[in-house]
């Protein structure tokens, strides 16, 4: 069909133009109605050192994705009668001994993410051992109260699985979904030998400090998983087959029953409001389509599934690296689906330029502290921070307000964010454990932190890749810790409680803690985030 040539081409177009301004070194789309596959796009490396492309059938982790393939596991069982989702997994399984303070928690909790446990510290390549890690936290919430992402909450759920039928999570995976969905290049566990024929995950090099675009790629750490919530590598072309499924074509897995139960949403999470969770799925409206999707994160791997069921479309977007999926996967949808109705597909959009700043104006001017000073100058059509013999740009954060990254590797440990008065006039910035403010500030100095606080800033590391450092700081008389990621919530202010740890955020009902302990020279050695140990780095 011409208009889906023309159409394909032109989402070729969208994903190279993005491609350089990722954290990936390749990336897959494809494209399905409930029949057949449309089209694929590959651009960029599966292996950058050998030079070897992505083609379509390279395997990439798909992540998160991979937790809706669980869930249909459990709808199958609970549909057998053998598992019941609103039954205590610890009447379930007896031997878990899940602390329950707030009522039980049921199988239908954990494919919510509406448990109250922690999100997970990945300390763990399985379910028993992210079991062991969970007996020991603290609970957030009442189950089904609240939304709160939990990776160990699937993990557990893998665990009553494998009780129920005596198989193992990848082996039920393999069986129930790959294989009758012809899926004959996906795997659902992580092992070494899916590396020989699977693309080379990517990172950026420092894990200190949060990415830029400037910052080399590097392989990421390769680790075996089997685990519920997110053990499957697959390729666009298995993926576009597991999309048919969801839009109601090819192999049905699941009864009209079943697959209600699997899409119907229950919990609200923030940061998608016009999305409710599912079973392993998002289901809501964007752009004004229904929508059935999910994301996926590995350890140099990104993945996006899209579908839309009434249109009759799904798109999968796998990435060897982080980087920017949804307005690729949204293009694309939109492109084929002008194609498909004899209209001509939307022009590529270039993307934006990270160092134009709308409004540079409103945050030039001198910053000063006691011990520090800098300049925000107008740079063409951006800004730069000037500062003794320094002088870098600044780069916007997509859809972030008043938070720039620092292009300069001895200012980029911290994003620098900036705060407005009453009337809205840029008038403090904080840089690090630095506050300063200008000369339009007429506010009240803060109060004086604790002394025993002056023992805990500072970069901490671990031996787990999975989130290697945390960096914490004490500005504007506040403990802060700021995250390695491109979220808008990559820093939280840390609220002391009466035991002596502090709760990660403001928002107290959040399964978040951190403690701080062994300190030498009033300085702590140690921190402890929801069971995941972190040492005192020598690095600044």
């Amino acid at each position: 069909m011409p208009g889906l040539s023309e159409a394909f081409e032109r989402i070729g177009a969208f994903v190279e133009q993005r491609l350089p301004l990722t954290h990936a070194a390749g990336g897959a789309l494809s494209v399905t109605d409930r029949e057949e596959t449309l089209g694929v796009v590959v651009r960029g490396f599966a292996d950058a050192a050998s030079g070897a492309p992505v083609r379509p059938e390279t395997r990439f982790q798909i992540g998160s994705i991979s937790k809706s393939f669980a869930a249909i596991v459990a709808v199958q069982e609970a549909q057998a009668g053998r598992l019941d989702v609103h039954a205590s997994v610890n009447d379930i399984v007896p031997w878990l001994e899940l602390p329950e303070p707030f009522g039980p928690i049921t199988p239908h909790h954990l494919m919510t993410h509406s448990a109250g446990l922690i999100i997970g510290s990945e300390e763990a390549p399985s379910g028993l051992g992210a079991l062991s890690i969970l007996r020991e936290q603290r609970v957030g919430f009442a189950p089904g109260q609240r939304f709160w992402y939990s990776n160990d909450g699937w993990k557990l759920l893998g665990l009553v699985l494998e009780h129920l039928t005596r198989t193992p999570i990848h082996a039920l995976i393999q069986e129930r979904v790959l294989e009758p969905l012809g899926m004959s290049s996906s795997v659902a566990a992580i092992t070494n030998e899916t590396r020989t024929d699977a693309a080379t995950g990517y990172r950026t090099l420092f894990d200190d400090r949060p990415p830029r675009v400037s910052h080399p790629l590097v392989p990421a750490e390769w680790m075996p998983f089997n685990t519920a919530d997110g053990s499957i590598v697959s390729n666009v072309l298995d993926m576009a087959a597991y999309a048919r499924m969801l839009l109601g074509g090819g192999t049905p897995l699941i009864d009209e029953d079943g697959f209600g139960v699997l899409t119907h949403p229950v919990t609200s999470g923030p940061d998608w409001p016009t999305f409710r969770y599912a079973y392993g799925l998002w289901v809501g409206e964007e752009d004004g389509r229904r929508r059935i999707w999910h994301s996926g994160g590995m350890l140099g791997f990104t993945a996006l599934l899209v579908t839309e069921p009434e249109e009759g479309l799904g798109c999968v977007m796998l990435l060897n690296g982080s980087g920017a999926r949804r307005a690729a996967v949204r293009y694309a949808l939109d492109a084929v689906r002008a194609a498909l109705a004899g209209s001509e597909p939307p022009a590529p959009v270039a993307p934006a330029q990270l160092e134009r700043i709308p409004d540079a104006a409103a945050y030039a001017g001198t910053y000063r502290a006691r011990s520090r000073s800098f300049a925000i100058e107008p740079d063409g059509d951006g800004l730069a921070i000037v500062e003794g013999s320094i002088r870098a740009r600044l780069q916007s954060i997509e859809d972030v307000d008043d938070t720039f990254l620092v292009d300069d590797v001895s200012l980029d440990r911290w994003r620098i964010r900036f705060g407005r008065d009453a009337s809205g006039a840029v008038v403090e910035a904080f840089h690090g454990g630095d506050w300063l403010v200008n000369g339009g500030w007429n506010g009240d100095e803060p109060a004086s932190p604790p002394d025993e606080w002056g023992a805990f800033p500072g970069l901490y590391r671990r031996a787990n890749p999975w989130s290697a450092t945390v960096r914490v700081g004490l500005r504007k008389g506040r403990l802060v810790v700021e995250w390695n990621d491109d979220v808008e919530e990559a820093l939280d202010e840390l609220v002391p409680l009466e035991d002596g740890s502090f709760h990660v955020g403001a928002d107290l009902w959040k399964p978040q803690w951190i403690r701080f302990d062994d300190v030498v020279d009033g300085r702590a050695d140690r921190l402890t985030l929801n069971g995941g140990i972190y040492y005192r780095s020598f690095e600044e």
